[in-house]
């Protein structure tokens, strides 16, 4: 049975922010769940000078102002709506692996580099190598080290950085301890969700490994990046209230400044905001990338899946494909009429009378495809209804994939969660089912990160209360689930479509542009 709240006040409203790639986004839930307010922002990535492929970097005075300009709109939003004084506490996802250089004034040395920017490949092998192999990184942390996570980036700055900048570094954080020290000033800690994004993170002690430093080449290089290192805090342990200097300048009363908890990756939140937190609950986000997560006691038996700690205990799994909204609007236009879309692919037979198209507007390293491949076979056609039916397949074969790696890896899969922008579509859950012949749970929420951050973020409030009094029973991140995330329905598998897609997901692996 889940316990109950007991300290936290029943007119609290609860934020989530959303830190991505694509955009920003802060949304307020009530204690039901329900979206009372949101304010979001694009984010615009810079892709060098001349534009270098692959390379992605986010400028930190960026993030800075989304982190003051979401929280003065929220604020706006909620002083409208005559609950101002009831928010009270605030949690965090953002984009897993990147992260940024700040100095002591906390500007930023460098611009952070993102999980998705594709020139870290060759300087992951290096630091690898130096290692010793992916054995040996396991030996050492209790999983992988993969090209995104942010070490890749120490050791392109080896390369890249002068040794000026090495020294005049403060903290090298990843995207949510930066937004959350924009928000309130401590720029010292991280979570272990953030600090298993890093490669650096003994997932066993959740304390930093400083052999893991042994991928810089310079002896200085790693005491320099050891002292950069923020400290590992509890999840249930605020980061601090609101910094005073934003209260101001949102016009939040000094003496009601909500409290930020540490944050999460956005795999977790996703993970989270998708309800899965037990062992064996799976989490599809379908949002930029096309993501698989699982919830587990243990770490994978096999595979190369990654590997991550949650913040409350136990391991996070992931599957993260680089092609997913952003393959979809490639093929349909990013304003696209849905509906009309929908109604076009559902006159579409399944498997398309043979047609189809290889998703890769990226690469994707887990599947050895290491250039863009966006081909159609046998012919691009021109019907919009194909084009869109299509696409959503190949999205559909790619998750299986990625659901067949988890099995493998020894995950017993108890449940399926889908959420994000392409779970809208109720075609794509109807496909996405019958491809995995199994049904789908939806989210009422299309936002899962950020419903994920506020569930993350309620949890450590209670707890939080719980203990100035003096009251050590849990309140858990599950709990939180059942009090914050609701659904909307089981999708099932259409019978009539599933021996189409069996066939068509083994023409698909066949087809595979592996390099």
């Amino acid at each position: 049975m889940p316990s109950g709240l007991r300290q936290v006040p029943s007119n609290t409203i609860i934020t989530g922010w959303d830190f991505s790639t694509g955009s920003v986004k802060c949304l307020a839930f009530d204690l039901s769940g329900k979206t009372l307010a949101e304010v979001r922002l694009g984010t615009d990535l810079w892709h060098g000078d001349p534009v270098e492929a692959g390379r992605n970097e986010l400028n930190l005075l960026q993030l800075e102002g989304q982190a003051r300009a979401t929280t003065r709109a929220m604020a706006a939003r909620l002083r409208e709506l005559g609950r101002l004084n009831d928010w009270r506490a605030g949690g965090i996802s953002a984009t897993h692996h990147s992260a940024g250089r700040i100095d002591a004034d906390h500007l930023p040395v460098r611009r952070a580099i993102c999980w998705n920017d594709h020139t870290l490949a060759e300087y992951h092998k290096i630091g690898l190598k130096r290692l010793g192999g992916q054995k040996k990184v396991a030996e050492l942390i209790g999983g992988p080290w993969a090209i995104r996570y942010s070490l890749s980036h120490l050791v392109k700055d080896e390369a890249k950085l002068s040794a000026r900048d090495w020294k005049r570094t403060t903290r090298m954080l990843l995207h949510g301890p930066l937004a959350a020290g924009y928000l309130t000033g401590n720029f010292d800690v991280t979570s272990v969700s953030s600090a298993a994004s890093t490669g650096i993170l003994d997932f066993r002690r959740r304390k930093w490994r400083k052999e893991m430093l042994g991928a810089l080449a310079d002896p200085e290089n790693r005491k320099l990046a050891w002292k950069q290192l923020p400290t590992v805090v509890d999840h249930f342990e605020p980061i601090g209230s609101l910094a005073n200097h934003l209260a101001l300048e949102a016009g939040i009363d000094s003496t009601r400044r909500p409290l930020i908890f540490p944050t999460s990756d956005d795999q977790q939140a996703g993970l989270v905001g998708g309800g899965a937190v037990d062992d064996g609950q799976m989490a599809i986000i379908l949002g930029n990338s096309a993501v698989v997560n699982s919830s587990s006691k243990r770490v994978p038996e096999s595979g190369n899946l990654d590997v991550m700690c949650l913040n409350w205990g136990p391991y996070l799994w992931m599957r993260c494909y680089n092609n997913g909204a952003q393959f979809i609007d490639r093929i349909v236009g990013a304003d696209a009429d849905w509906k009309q879309l929908e109604k076009q692919s559902r006159e579409v037979p399944a498997g398309c009378d043979g047609v189809s198209v290889m998703p890769f507007t990226s690469p994707e390293p887990s599947l050895k495809v290491s250039e863009p491949c966006l081909s159609w076979s046998p012919r691009e056609p021109k019907s919009p209804g194909v084009r869109c039916r299509a696409s959503l397949e190949a999205l559909a074969y790619l998750i299986a994939l990625g659901v067949r790696e988890h099995e493998r890896a020894g995950q017993k899969i108890e449940r399926i969660t889908v959420s994000g922008g392409i779970a809208r579509s109720d075609l794509m859950c109807e496909i996405l089912a019958s491809v995995l012949g199994r049904p789908l749970e939806r989210l009422a929420s299309d936002e899962g990160p950020a419903l994920g951050a506020a569930v993350t973020a309620l949890a450590a409030y209670e707890t939080y209360l719980r203990r100035q009094l003096n009251n050590n029973e849990p309140f858990t991140v599950a709990d939180a689930v059942q009090q914050l995330v609701r659904f909307r329905g089981a999708v099932q598998p259409n019978a009539a479509w599933q021996e189409v897609y069996r066939r068509e997901l083994k023409q698909f692996e066949r087809r595979l542009p592996r390099r």
